[in-house]
């Protein structure tokens, strides 16, 4: 499989821009925090999740100045090129993007927090051909995504985690399936979630699974994300009506 990160969506008759479809499978939270906790450089395990066959890698580090953020962006991008083919965003910032985008680095887009940017106005600025995605959970929020304007839904947390201790309440498995049931977009789960939920999460007609510990805090890395692309890959495929095979 060819590299897709970075390339231009195509045009259609109808000048629509088509953006490459979104990859389902294991998505890769790469928190700079439980990376460092851990002893590992967040480039390091970037590639060996991407080697493994994860598909999305987004980069989070919330407690990172913003040059420093930078420079971790480049450096995970220039990773992720080398490992690929994946997908790289940035978590929250927009102006991160472009930066690590202005420095070479071939990343992808961005995803935004219900708290963050809006989706219309990261589309804008980082044009048509970018991954946007956007942190949506309850079922008012999934139906007031912008459909048009985006890639992917994170729904979430499933379960409450150490990881992102501003989430107050667990979405459960039975709401990933309300979200999942309120879109035709391409919906990721995240939360305390790991290689023992993927049926689960497939079951919910989740498109993604995405986890940070369960590979940032392995003790081998390379070894849980393959598991988790195993364990995806060899998972029933859910069909709906309405959005097809996820």
């Amino acid at each position: 499989m060819s590299r897709v990160a970075g390339v231009p969506g195509a045009t259609s008759v109808t000048g629509t821009v088509r953006r490459p479809a979104f990859p389902g499978g294991p998505y890769l939270v790469l928190d700079a925090d439980v990376c460092a906790a851990a002893g590992r450089a967040p480039a390091d395990v970037a590639a060996d999740a991407v080697r493994a066959g994860v598909g999305v890698v987004q980069v989070r580090a919330t407690r990172t100045g913003v040059r420093d953020l930078v420079a971790l962006t480049v450096a995970v991008a220039d990773a992720v090129r080398i490992a690929g083919p994946a997908r790289l965003v940035v978590d929250d910032r927009v102006d991160v993007v472009l930066a690590a985008r202005a420095r070479g680095a071939v990343v992808d887009g961005v995803h935004v927090g219900q708290r963050d940017l809006e989706a219309a106005d990261a589309r804008a600025l980082l044009g048509p051909d970018a991954v946007v995605g956007v942190s949506a959970a309850r079922p008012q929020d999934v139906r007031a995504v912008p459909a048009d304007l985006i890639d992917y839904i994170g729904a979430g947390p499933v379960r409450l985690t150490p990881t992102k201790p501003e989430a107050a309440v667990a979405l459960g498995l039975d709401g990933l399936a309300a979200a999942v049931a309120c879109t035709d977009l391409p919906v990721v789960a995240i939360g305390g979630l790991d290689v023992h939920d993927v049926d689960a999460v497939r079951a919910a007609g989740a498109r993604g699974l995405a986890v940070v510990s369960a590979v940032c805090s392995a003790p081998d890395p390379s070894a849980a994300a393959a598991a988790l692309v195993a364990a995806w890959n060899a998972s029933p495929v859910v069909v709906s009506a309405s959005a097809g095979a996820r």
